[in-house]
């Protein structure tokens, strides 16, 4: 068994590291030589590739908010000046306008005040060879980011100590293959579904051995939760093909004209699947590793267990989790399409016309088919739990035991000819 979970992992994380080097060796790199202009507001940049870009700076001034007519709307904004931190462009200011309010709907307030020393990114584009800044493109969260972080590991290795330390491993480790191998595969124009599933394949494996380590239990969830990521991402691409989505959204029109002359497009409907894979992978990973857990639990307290008993018991603890995994799949894609609720329940459609509005029909069929994901999760791990952990004997209604083809009767009865004389 350990062999076998063992033989997996190499070979996962070979095609993986394989397929980043790829990745990696098809980039060219370029040094770009930097000169400062003495006019204000203005980098000479010898590199015309760059379009746009976001230096990190620091309020050095800030006013007081006031009216600014930018010659469209009149609204509220500060007049600030930053200085860059960025070590390409270190130690030049600027002056630009922060705006705190939207100049067509002036009761929608945009960002917060700023103050002499917070941390910005400001905005600059490259035209004819000249870097203009011109607009502050937000406030910089990071440190907040990273404490919110910090407080979520630290409770995580209170709590669970030795496995909560492993499974912030095992997290940050999935972090890092879906920025440093899935994003950057999509982008360069790989198949999308043959690398999510490898991708989720790779961080099922690898999650579950660092968690449990080589044991039948780890092999049972980990199969049991591929299952369930897979039927997941069938019935996706089904019901994604008969209602005719396109996963076209704002972001993918964004992505689009970002894209415009660069070569073959993205395919937005194979990227809303592997979505679909992605976000239920997470609670099929739950629902799996709970049911092998209790299953090689029972085992441990029952060495005689039939495989029927636990297949039986895989089932009902499977049904308990279900209920809350589901409704916890399915409240987090609400949350996600709740300003889209918002705007046509504002605008006075009917319910008929909201779901058949793309945005939110994307969001019913990525919360349903991760659920139904979820669920197929449950029989594949009770299951091949109950045939691998099982005794191997079977029960039936006279009480006898069935083991290795060879039958015992408990009632043994004794002739009645040793009793006489």
């Amino acid at each position: 068994m350990k062999k076998i979970l063992f033989l997996l992992m190499v070979f996962m994380i070979s095609i993986s590291t394989a397929f980043a080097e790829e990745n990696l060796d098809s980039g060219d790199i370029e040094n770009i030589e930097i000169t400062i202009s003495d006019e204000e507001n203005n980098l000479i940049l010898n590199n015309d590739d760059f379009e746009s870009l976001n230096v990190y700076s620091e309020v050095i001034e800030a006013g007081k908010p006031e009216e600014i007519d930018d010659g469209y709307y009149k609204t509220i904004g500060q007049k600030i000046r930053i200085k860059v931190l960025d070590k390409r462009f270190l130690g030049k200011e600027y002056s630009v306008i922060y705006y705190l309010e939207d100049g067509i709907n002036s009761r929608l307030p945009l960002y917060d005040e700023l103050k002499v020393g917070d941390k910005v990114y400001a905005y600059g584009t490259l035209e004819n060879g000249i870097l203009q800044v011109d607009a502050i493109s937000y406030y910089d969260k990071t440190p907040w980011v990273l404490l919110i972080f910090l407080i979520f590991a630290g409770l995580i290795v209170l709590i669970g100590r030795k496995n909560g330390l492993k499974a912030l491993i095992s997290l940050v480790l999935t972090i890092l293959m879906i920025f440093w191998l899935l994003i950057p595969g999509i982008l360069s124009g790989k198949n999308i579904i043959i690398l999510t599933v490898g991708v989720c394949s790779v961080v099922i494996l690898v999650t579950f051995i660092i968690v449990s380590g080589f044991t039948k239990k780890t092999l049972i969830a980990i199969i049991g939760t591929i299952g369930g990521i897979v039927a997941a991402a069938i019935i996706g691409a089904l019901f994604s093909h008969l209602m005719r989505l396109t996963g076209i959204n704002e972001h993918a029109r964004m992505i689009s004209v970002a894209y415009a002359g660069e070569g073959e497009m993205i395919s937005f409907k194979n990227v809303m699947l592997s979505a679909i894979m992605i976000s239920a992978m997470g609670a099929c990973m739950d629902v799996g590793m709970s049911i092998a857990s209790a299953l090689n639990e029972l085992k441990s307290k029952k060495k005689d267990i039939t495989k029927r008993e636990l297949i039986k018991s895989g089932m009902n603890i499977g049904r308990d989790v279900m209920g809350t995994m589901t409704n916890t799949l399915i409240l987090a894609y609400v949350g996600s399409a709740m300003l889209c609720i918002l705007l046509y329940n504002i605008n006075g459609f009917d319910l008929s016309f909201v779901l058949n509005a793309e945005d939110i029909t994307d969001e019913v069929l990525k919360s349903l088919s991760g659920s139904i994901g979820l669920v197929a999760t449950i029989p594949i791990t009770a299951i091949l739990g109950g045939i691998l952990l099982g005794s191997g004997m079977v029960s039936n209604k006279d009480g006898i035991k069935q083991q290795d083809n060879k039958v015992e009767n408990e009632n043994i009865e004794i002739p009645v000819k040793y009793f006489k004389g």
